[in-house]
């Protein structure tokens, strides 16, 4: 029966849980985290180890990632009390962003020496519950959004309060049952995870026929004949030329924030989220009150032909990708995380300069230029500085648009189907994992 400290709990998920289940608030079994350390450079000695970053999070495979791990050098004061042990619950507790809110929870899965990096803890479980079960309790925790009131956000960071999120309530079925949860989850998650990362895998190779498709549009032309000549950026057509962005476009770094509290102008903002998921900007997004003063107004607003792209991110794959403002907006501003590009319009056509931010040519300048550890991010000369090729002719860059347009309808059908395919597959999962752990679900 639930016990007497949470009968009072107004909690929506405890209504039908099976009469024979305890419930207690998580700080009951999870007494505290034991935070992380950053070490120093490694030094080629024994105290090199494996630490353990956000960025490290296989969401797919719920632990952490095998390769390309940090090591950093850990002293043995620092690694004392520390290190992990196989089947230890890992919370990311600074860090976050639009995408991936903080809070995420992963088991440890990799059998080396290692401790977590400063924005993460180790959750110190006492008793003698499942980890694996409350591991997905916590995966059920996050996906309802229980972690949000317990986020606290400064510009650019978010960080959790460990201490309020454990005030959340747990309902735990006996050992027994708790086994048989985590092999229902885990036998029905393998299959679902197989599905997912076959169709990521078809969506990967549709996306990179798509991008071979606008490189070689953007960077060689459409007319198969031309003469080409030799340059920075490889072969482009003879009568073509090249030049630094900052030639051809205005560059700004907005420093418009959603968590700003000035007592200033309201605006909409366009936000990393809205750049990361929709190829181009129009007045059906729901975009983000936030308050500006009027130097950002000015600066920041967003209108038709602008190009936007994300400039830091939690890994360098988000870096650089592009969004194209394709209606007349009113009072939206760009927001921080982002670079505002206004490109000239009497030397470059926007869809061509936000074509060629999604080549391969121009993309793989930006993968080197990335910096950070627990982010990444681009300067304002790593933006400035990339070389642009283009044709001298405004008519012949339209000609290209329209080619890529062409070319790639096709495959931007079937990439959207196979995106929300797994859309819905992870929706399951997630469905399914909160009908176990809550004991909605027969087994």
């Amino acid at each position: 029966m639930i016990a007497a400290e949470v009968q009072n709990i107004k909690a929506s998920w405890l209504r039908d849980i099976p009469s024979h289940w305890n419930v207690v608030r998580l700080k009951t079994i999870v007494k505290s985290g034991t935070n992380g350390v950053w070490g120093s450079e490694p030094k080629n000695n024994k105290n090199d180890i494996v630490c353990v970053r956000v960025a490290d999070i296989d969401e797919w495979q719920y632990g952490i990632r095998q390769s390309d791990l940090t090591r950093r050098n850990i002293s043995d004061a620092d690694q004392s009390g520390r290190l992990l042990k196989y089947g230890d619950l890992i919370i990311e507790k600074s860090g976050g962003g639009e995408i991936s809110p903080v809070g995420r929870v992963v088991l440890f899965n990799l059998k080396e020496k290692a401790v977590t990096s400063n924005f993460m803890a180790r959750l110190n479980v006492i008793g003698e519950i499942n980890k694996e079960f409350l591991y997905y309790y916590f995966r059920f925790l996050y996906h309802r959004r229980l972690n949000h009131p317990a986020i606290k956000a400064t510009t650019g960071i978010q960080n959790l309060d460990l201490y309020a999120y454990l005030q959340n309530p747990i309902p735990i079925p006996k050992p027994k049952e708790q086994s048989d949860i985590v092999d229902f989850i885990n036998h029905t998650s393998g299959e679902i995870t197989h599905f997912i990362l076959t169709k990521q895998r078809f969506i990967e190779l549709l996306k990179e026929q798509r991008q071979s498709i606008i490189t070689n549009a953007v960077t060689k032309g459409i007319d198969g004949c031309v003469k080409m000549k030799e340059t920075v950026l490889g072969e482009i057509p003879e009568h073509w030329e090249v030049r630094r962005l900052k030639f051809l476009a205005e560059v700004n770094f907005s420093t418009v924030d959603k968590h700003s509290h000035k007592e200033e102008r309201q605006v909409r903002l366009c936000n990393y989220v809205d750049v990361y998921k929709h190829e181009y900007i129009t007045n059906d997004f729901d975009f983000m009150i936030a308050t500006a003063t009027d130097a950002e107004i000015n600066r920041f607003t967003v209108e038709k032909g602008d190009v936007i792209i994300t400039k830091d991110s939690e890994t360098a794959a988000d870096i650089a990708i592009p969004a194209l403002v394709v209606e007349d907006l009113e009072n939206v501003v760009c927001a921080y995380h982002l670079a505002h590009i206004k490109p000239n319009r009497e030397l470059v056509e926007s869809e061509f300069l936000f074509r060629l931010f999604q080549s391969k040519k121009i993309n793989s300048h930006f993968e080197v230029a990335a910096k950070g550890v627990t982010r990444h991010g681009l300067s304002y000369d790593d933006i400035n500085s990339v070389f642009v090729p283009y044709p001298p002719t405004l008519n012949e860059q339209q000609e290209i648009i329209k080619h890529i347009k062409t070319e790639t309808k096709t495959l931007d059908i079937a990439i959207s189907k196979a995106e929300r395919e797994i859309e819905l597959i992870k929706e399951y999962r997630e469905a399914m994992i909160a009908e176990a752990v809550t004991g909605t679900m027969k087994l």
